[in-house]
């Protein structure tokens, strides 16, 4: 990049420290653009509870702007959103209020380029293009409608949930639609995403960037010697999906699997692990929690697995598994985007006799498994990495500054 290009960052929440896997992406652009070369401002919202040293996390990258706004769905917003046009996920994360704040922040700094996470954000980043002529990215990280629409599916017919979130999902695919008709680029983190982005825009300039890892910070400690019988994952809990995903998991594969192989174990590691997996310690279940640095109990365990079927985008935590040199038993939504089989060391896995039998014949064939993790790495080192990704965004970016 020869010239420094001044971007204005929306999030639609703080990043730092990237702790799971949608911080993960957004602050991974974020450094990425910055060592690149590029000036950043980062405008996120600030609900109270970012500590101040948090805050300064970002500093080496970005200057910080926060707008004290939550986007939680409480009761009211909800009730709310049974009779607005717009989906509640646009909803919350939009006020005149807000617009009024980035509008000042344009005024008093020159931005060339308003790069927006998710679309969420994009209608703040709409109504700036259209007042100071600023282009716009979008980093779509999903195809929101089709996260709310695929946990439709998952609900009875008839059932009041059900007919709330396939609302809000037939609304969120009307604002997805006009939101892609009113931006400059739209990068799609995964080849169904663009087919999904082109389906409610086919003019659409959308290019494939997708996610990533850093190779020097995710990668073995092959002095450790690891445990074949210790699954693991890292994840979010606050997402219902992902608890559900592992409620099935330890029901439909992991207590048959304890049957055969009576020490295998589960580790889970993420904040605010619900109090009921304790109760499954004697299936071996291991609810570590939170812990400052994921990659020592990556390289202890054997398999990294990954149930989900409700969902979009890309599953970072695969990556930087994979990375690892792990071989990753996945569902086939949480391996979606990720071009690669058992050769490559992922296990897409369909039923729950799919998942038993790959995590099997993982254990009890060492030597498979190791080429299968020595695949997995050399698969993302040569598909994923966070610069080569981040490097055609600023190169987009680039283009629209020419002209």
């Amino acid at each position: 990049m020869e010239e420094k290009i001044n971007i204005l960052q929306l999030a639609p929440r703080y990043t730092f420290p990237p702790d799971d896997g949608g911080k993960i992406g957004i602050a991974n652009i974020t450094k990425e653009f910055a060592k690149a070369g590029a000036n950043l401002t980062f405008f996120t919202f600030d609900d109270g509870r970012i500590s101040r040293r948090h805050k300064e996390f970002i500093a080496p990258y970005a200057s910080l702007e926060l707008f004290p706004h939550s986007t939680k769905n409480t009761p009211i917003r909800i009730f709310k959103s049974l009779f607005a046009k717009d989906a509640i996920y646009i909803q919350k994360h939009y006020s005149s209020k807000i617009l009024s704040y980035l509008e000042t922040l344009c005024e008093n700094n020159k931005f060339d380029i308003i790069h927006a996470d998710h679309s969420a954000m994009a209608g703040l980043a709409i109504k700036l293009k259209e007042k100071y002529k600023i282009p716009i990215g979008l980093r779509l990280h999903n195809i929101e409608w089709t996260i709310w629409q695929r946990y439709a599916d998952t609900l009875p017919y008839f059932h009041p949930k059900r007919l709330y979130i396939q609302s809000q999902a037939n609304k969120l695919k009307r604002n997805e639609s006009e939101i892609l008709k009113n931006i400059d680029v739209a990068f799609a983190i995964t080849e169904e995403d663009k087919k999904r982005a082109l389906d409610l825009n086919p003019n659409l300039n959308v290019i494939i960037a997708s996610a990533g890892v850093n190779p020097e910070e995710w990668k073995p400690d092959n002095i450790q010697e690891n445990n074949p019988q210790e699954l693991i994952i890292a994840t979010t809990y606050h997402w219902r999906h992902n608890v559900d995903a592992l409620h099935w998991f330890i029901g439909n594969v992991l207590k048959p699997l304890k049957k055969q192989i009576p020490d295998i174990q589960l580790t889970l590691l993420g904040k605010n692990i619900p109090a009921e997996f304790n109760n499954y310690k004697e299936f071996g279940v291991n609810p570590l929690g939170y812990v400052d640095r994921v990659q020592p109990y990556l390289n202890r365990a054997g398999i990294y697995i990954s149930p989900l079927f409700v969902g979009g985008g890309i599953r970072i935590k695969i990556l930087e598994a994979m990375a690892m040199e792990m071989p990753v038993v996945a569902s086939p939504i949480a391996a979606e985007g990720i071009p690669a089989d058992s050769h490559a060391g992922l296990f897409v896995s369909r039923s729950a006799d799919d998942f038993i039998r790959n995590i099997l014949q993982l254990i009890e064939d060492k030597n498979f498994a190791e080429k299968a993790g020595k695949a997995a790495r050399q698969f993302i080192l040569s598909n994923f990495l966070w610069d080569n990704n981040t490097a055609k965004m600023l190169g987009e970016y680039s283009k629209l500054c020419t002209k």
